[in-house]
């Protein structure tokens, strides 16, 4: 799927236009395959994630999650199943993104039920089903970068890939980031909405086994650059030897890419992140940038790397089960010399390691 040497004066980045496609078939038993949109409202009403992941042994059948983060305090969530996916209408039950035209264009549409919570809520426990409301939503996303393929523009690439944390990334992936515009309804509360957005693309076999955490981050400041910092902790936890993963990129318009080094970033250790400030450091050849980070919208998961919990979970909340890692998603403003923008956050890290 990912092109050998990334054309990143393109907005295909060198890649075929199928590469962006969803897949029409399996290619071998247990090879997966997703694809997300995050997208996040500039005037810090609304913002979101949208997830299509095939369910590995069960193909063409696949999952799709969703969450919306009100800046009331509110959080819509909902997973449900759905196989009537095509190559360029990937879709689950409930939701469908159409490819308009590959690494350019793409749309999507909502149009179900989702469940009434809040960040609180979701950090207390396994959640129970409550309250819910009718969303509708629609968003055109237009491509502003060439896609971002993951171990591609590294020259430390190869041994990343090799380690835990190529496993855990699953395949070949890239990331794009884009503008976006669009329509949601919340039972009758109408909004229009503006901003940016991520999207992601894997496909591969991702194990988890020796999952032990993360720190990633992803999104554009305007005039100035895009922004993707991933790392991966060492096994001691923040006392142990943080070590960059993957791809580390600072890029923008008319500027080169360039790769580096994260030398901290915004590790997860408390339930209560909204609000809660920090920053990521970078190293490349450019220089070192301190990027502010304030955490606008937070949703909990919880990955579980085995089946002891069962199959096919449902894991939104925080279920504390041994051997299980708290995800935090959300929303920041990121602030860089003085210009800022919303992008995405997600960590993770063992639930014995998180504070109240």
């Amino acid at each position: 799927m990912l092109a050998a040497k990334p054309d990143l004066t393109s907005l295909d980045g060198g890649m075929r236009a199928e590469d962006d496609h969803a897949l029409a078939a399996q290619p071998s038993p247990g090879f997966g395959e997703n694809q997300a949109f995050w997208f996040f409202d500039e005037t810090n009403r609304i913002h979101s994630y949208n997830h299509l992941d095939i369910i590995q042994d069960a193909f063409p059948l696949r999952t799709e999650r969703h969450w919306l983060a009100l800046g009331d305090g509110r959080v819509l969530y909902n997973y449900a199943d759905g196989w009537r996916s095509t190559p360029t209408r990937p879709s689950g039950a409930n939701m469908v993104f159409e490819c308009v035209e590959p690494f350019r264009t793409w749309t999507i549409d909502f149009l179900g039920t989702m469940r009434i919570s809040s960040a609180e809520e979701l950090s207390r426990g396994r959640p129970v089903e409550g309250p819910r409301a009718v969303v509708q939503f629609h968003i055109d996303a237009e491509m502003a970068t060439p896609p971002w393929p993951i171990g591609r523009l590294d020259p430390d690439a190869g041994a990343e890939m090799a380690s835990d944390s190529g496993r855990f990334v699953g395949g070949e992936r890239y990331e794009q980031l884009y503008r976006m515009r669009g329509h949601v309804r919340i039972d009758r509360e109408e909004f229009d909405i503006a901003g940016t957005g991520m999207r992601t693309h894997r496909r591969g076999t991702r194990e988890m086994e020796r999952w032990h955490g993360h720190s990633w981050q992803t999104g554009p400041v305007p005039q100035r650059a895009g922004l993707r910092a991933d790392a991966v902790p060492g096994r001691g936890g923040r006392g142990g030897t943080f070590r960059a993963a993957l791809q580390r990129r600072v890029c923008g318009p008319g500027r080169p890419d360039v790769s580096g080094q994260v030398l901290d970033s915004t590790w997860l250790d408390t339930y209560t992140p909204t609000g809660e400030r920090s920053q990521v450091r970078l190293r490349s050849a450019l220089g070192e940038a301190v990027i502010q980070c304030e955490i606008a919208a937070s949703v909990w998961r919880t990955i579980h790397t085995d089946a002891s919990q069962g199959r096919y979970l449902r894991a939104f909340g925080v279920w504390g089960d041994p051997d299980s890692y708290p995800m935090n998603q959300g929303a920041a403003r990121y602030t860089w010399d003085g210009e800022s923008a919303y992008g995405h956050i997600e960590r993770s890290t063992a639930f014995e390691r998180i504070r109240r």
